[in-house]
């Protein structure tokens, strides 16, 4: 439930502000007015007019196309506005080309002479439910999607603030923080749905930001010296030895009562801050707020120098709410200290709770504190107020370590009185003298390779400085290995538009001449020739060089952006498979690479060998993780043998809906061959069909077209890519109308199993699971692999046969299904070919008969008495399969999907009433 004021809040200041909404064909088209709606209410609480003190308004669209609407010269009052605005067409389109909307914004509407003033601020607003889709009219790499940041980072050096907003699960949140200005705290904003989008919340939200951010900040003048309590001069020794994850988790709720109270909170953290040691090898500081909902501001290793963690600070907004403590406490638990998130290993995990009053579930506060005490994370409260009751008095000591790890303070002016004893045994708490220094890593004692290290050294590196720090990097990973002519040996390389070899293998035996070498290094600038350097690193690795036989061979290469010549990589990274046996490593520096390039460099499975890190100060963060692979690596891992002497028809179900992308749908195709590769194929042995879906469903060919790998392969690489929405329902029902019959080429005698890969939640989500029901009762064996972080879990657990553990996977994007790949070939091989259809729960034709998908109402009062009928019955069947525990065993799946359906007949009955 969202709450409305009702009435929203003007923003004076004069803006020039551009609206890039999307029109794709992934809006539904009820819910495209919401989106026009609340652009149009945003506008309407601009001042808008032609004077220099007024907003102007500008307005494009995008989709496959992208069409300016409106330009800053053009009817510059409100209504002449609105009245444009109410005028937009939902084009509908089958592509989401973002890159294009950006380039008209940077290339057109704030341009010279087109409207745009200099001395009024820009602000850049886009809109999108999805993600970069180039729909294969451009043939940018990844789908466009790193053109869009190219272009968003043109718009943003204009100079103009840069808001995205996404609306509903289908966003990516990185594409959204990377698009947007810094901090993405403010300039990314997120809706539900177009629901959300269109209430006053987040209206409000982007106007008061839009306000704030078009004017300058005022420098807050020095405070002045206190004549009764100085500041503390001398500092602990140890906050500059401190190694500590730390977090601060502030109560935002509306008792604080002022946005000015909120602000001495955060000076509070800010002052806190100045007294310790940030860094990626030092302190790391994250901050979570919390009053309905606990929200993380900025995670551990966001922010590594002490200047962008106090800016980051001082943007915290202050929301108001009720004081829900215990969704603070398990979003610290959960997500806080995850190694996900930046958390690191063998560091204190301190959190510091700052809060004016009692949590409003005071059990569930409870639980979550219990959750505290079970792990290792140091904890300190802080209460405010001068009414505080016993019951806040006893949380707060619940959630501290220890008693002086409590502290309290009448009003948030007098935090200052504690932040020296605060920091006093915090920064005692950080110092870690079991841990100072990490350990050895004794593996690395037996360690015999010889390793590349390879070096980008293009201009996008910046500077020699930033370049060093890639240089300490590569030096603090050596000084864990033995090094010598017998032991591991050491090459450096470094490329831009040419190559240069710093050293080779057999030049140096010892770590304090390597680490000489490595740091005499000087960057090169230039471009981003990759081929060229592995073309050389081919051409240098010789015995002449020191390059040994029967020891492992190893390439590390960190690297900053897409190489110039993408197409010459490729091939160049064929010619180092064929020609060399390198074990290879790359390490992804910043938001500007090619992951999937660097993916296809990589040694597989690419999660082991691929580490990425937003900038080279982050570089530590990865140094043990990456040194235990290192010293582990061994000659790569022989393929799994092919399925022998087996028998199945096997049909893979292919999504090939808007959502993925061509460049992706082709990383889809070659998952299916790959995993294929595992198969003897022929008719007495294994057969392959293949269905399409998206907007309606296609058997690509039946089981019984191929005989061969060969002829599998040249199929699956001539199937094109339709595009549209995700009817996954129908593909189903396509199996099981024409996949397994005679005349497709099944076979009576062996197992029936489909493996389906989808990257979205179905559009029709009871005859889905219908469908897949069906599937199984028929006695298909049912494999389900989602892709991406926009998928409905259940739904996919749902389409899976028993055991949903061997039977589902989920992967984070298409290039990780090569991890997946030999893991899905050999539970296919390995079925039970023995697979008996199960008696069905409900009758799945009973329930669409009773309410079918395209109904909007009951017939009439006897079917709505037999839909409340059936529920009840549903209920039943449930407790009865409850008590008997080997019938759920064995049909789990279905009792999954029983509650599933039951929810979904029982919020249509709610809609009808």
């Amino acid at each position: 439930i969202f709450q409305t004021e009702g009435v929203l809040t003007k923003c004076s200041k004069p803006v020039d502000i551009v609206f890039a909404i999307d029109t794709s064909a992934s809006i539904w088209i009820v819910n495209f007015p919401s989106q026009i709606q609340f652009v149009r209410d945003v506008v309407s609480e601009l001042n808008i007019g032609s004077g220099i003190d007024k907003s102007r308004v500008a307005v494009v669209t995008f989709s496959k196309d992208v069409k300016l609407v409106f330009d800053f010269n053009q009817g510059q009052d409100t209504d002449a506005v609105v009245k444009a605005i109410d005028e937009i067409v939902h084009d509908k389109g089958d592509a989401t080309r973002t890159y294009k909307a950006l380039q008209m914004v940077h290339e057109q509407v704030l341009a010279p002479g087109n409207g745009e003033r200099p001395e009024v601020e820009n602000v850049v607003v886009v809109l999108t439910d999805g993600v970069t889709n180039s729909g294969g009219y451009d043939s940018y790499p990844n789908g466009g999607k790193d053109q869009t940041l190219d272009d968003a980072r043109t718009v943003r050096n204009l100079p103009a603030h840069l808001f995205a907003i996404g609306i509903g699960h289908g966003v990516n949140m990185e594409e959204l923080k990377h698009m947007a200005s810094i901090p993405d705290t403010t300039y990314v904003i997120t809706a539900n749905d177009f629901e959300e989008l269109n209430t006053d919340n987040i209206k409000q939200k982007l106007i008061n930001r839009t306000c704030e951010v078009v004017v300058p900040q005022a420098t807050t003048p020095p405070p002045p010296a206190s004549t009764t309590t100085p500041p503390p001069k001398e500092e602990p020794k140890e906050c500059y030895e401190a190694r500590a994850d730390i977090f601060f988790v502030l109560d935002q709720s509306s008792s604080i009562q002022t946005w000015e109270n909120f602000q001495k909170e955060l000076e509070f953290v800010r002052e806190v801050i100045d007294q310790i040691e940030t860094g990626p090898t030092k302190a790391q500081v994250g901050l979570i707020k919390f009053s309905t909902d606990a929200t993380t501001e900025f995670h551990l290793g966001d922010h590594t120098t002490k200047t962008d963690l106090v800016n980051e600070v001082s943007m915290v907004n202050w929301d108001g709410g009720d004081t829900n403590t215990d969704k603070a406490i398990n979003l610290l638990i959960d997500r806080g200290f995850n190694k996900i998130f930046g958390a690191r290993e063998n560091v204190p995990q301190i959190a510091i709770f700052l809060t004016d009053g009692g949590s409003t579930k005071a059990s569930l506060t409870e639980e979550a504190i219990e959750r505290l005490k079970e792990t290792d994370i140091i904890s300190f409260a802080i209460g405010v107020g001068e009414n505080k009751t016993d019951k806040m008095l006893e949380e707060l000591n619940s959630i501290a370590t220890s008693p002086d790890h409590f502290f309290e303070v009448d009003n948030l002016d007098r935090l200052v009185d504690i932040r020296k004893n605060l920091v006093d045994v915090l920064c005692e708490d950080a110092v870690d003298t079991d841990e100072e220094k990490p350990q050895k890593h004794e593996e690395c004692k037996e360690t015999i390779a010889d390793i590349m290290f390879l070096l980008d050294g293009s201009t996008s590196i910046n500077n020699q400085e930033t370049f060093d720090k890639e240089l300490d990097f590569i030096i603090s990973v050596i000084d864990e290995m033995d090094i010598g002519q017998t032991k591991t040996q050491i090459a450096l390389m470094q490329f831009a538009s040419g190559t240069k070899i710093e050293f080779l293998f057999n030049e140096h035996d010892n770590k304090a001449d390597i680490a000489a070498a490595i740091r005499s290094a000087r960057w090169m600038q230039g471009n981003t020739f990759l081929n060229l350097a592995l073309d050389k690193i081919v051409q240098v690795s010789t015995k002449e060089n020191g390059f040994r036989d029967n020891v492992p061979h190893i390439l590390v290469l960190i690297s900053d952006g897409v190489s110039t010549r993408r197409s010459y990589t490729m091939k160049a990274i064929e010619r180092l498979r064929e020609k060399t046996d390198y074990i290879v490593f790359g390490i992804g520096v910043g938001m500007y690479l090619n992951m999937d390039e660097l993916s296809k460099l990589v040694s597989k499975p690419v999660p082991d060998h691929q580490f990425h890190v937003d900038n080279q100060d982050s570089l530590p963060l990865i140094r043990s993780q990456l040194t235990t692979r290192l010293c582990a690596a061994d000659e790569p891992k022989p393929a799994p043998e092919v399925c022998i002497d087996k028998k199945a028809d096997i049909i893979f179900i292919a999504d090939a809906s808007t959502s993925i992308g061509i460049t992706d749908f082709g990383k889809l195709k070659s998952f299916m061959k790959k995993v294929i590769s595992n198969f003897e194929i022929g008719t007495d042995k294994i057969q392959i069909g293949l269905v399409t879906f998206s907007n309606s469903s296609k058997t690509e060919f039946p089981l019984k077209a191929y005989s061969s790998s060969d002829e599998l392969d040249k199929a699956i690489d001539g199937v094109h890519y339709t595009q549209g929405l995700t009817f996954t329902h129908l593909a189903l029902e396509e199996v099981l109308k024409h996949g397994f019959t005679a005349q497709a080429g099944a076979r009576d005698d062996v197992p029936r199993i489909v493996v389906i890969v989808t990257d979205g939640w179905s559009r029709d989500p009871t005859n889905t699971l219908i469908n897949a029901q069906k599937a199984k009762d028929a006695g298909i064996i049912m494999f389900s692999i989602g892709v991406g972080n926009y998928l409905d879990e259940d739904e996919l657990k749902a389409m899976s046969s028993d055991p949903v553990e061997i039977h589902s996977f989920m992967v984070e994007d298409y290039s990780a299904l090569e991890s997946i790949q030999n893991s899905v070939a050999s539970k296919v091989c390995t079925v039970n070919p023995s697979v008996r259809p199960v008696q069905p729960l409900i009758d799945p034709d009973r329930i669409n008969s009773i309410f079918g998908p395209k109904r909007k109402s009951f017939k009439n009062q006897n079917e709505e008495k037999e839909l409340k009928n059936e529920i009840e019955h549903l209920d039943g069947r449930k407790n009865d399969r409850r008590n008997n525990l080997a019938s759920r065993k064995e049909n789990l799946d279905q009792e999954d999907i029983l509650s599933l359906l039951e929810k979904a007949l029982k919020r249509r009955l709610d809609r009808q009433n």
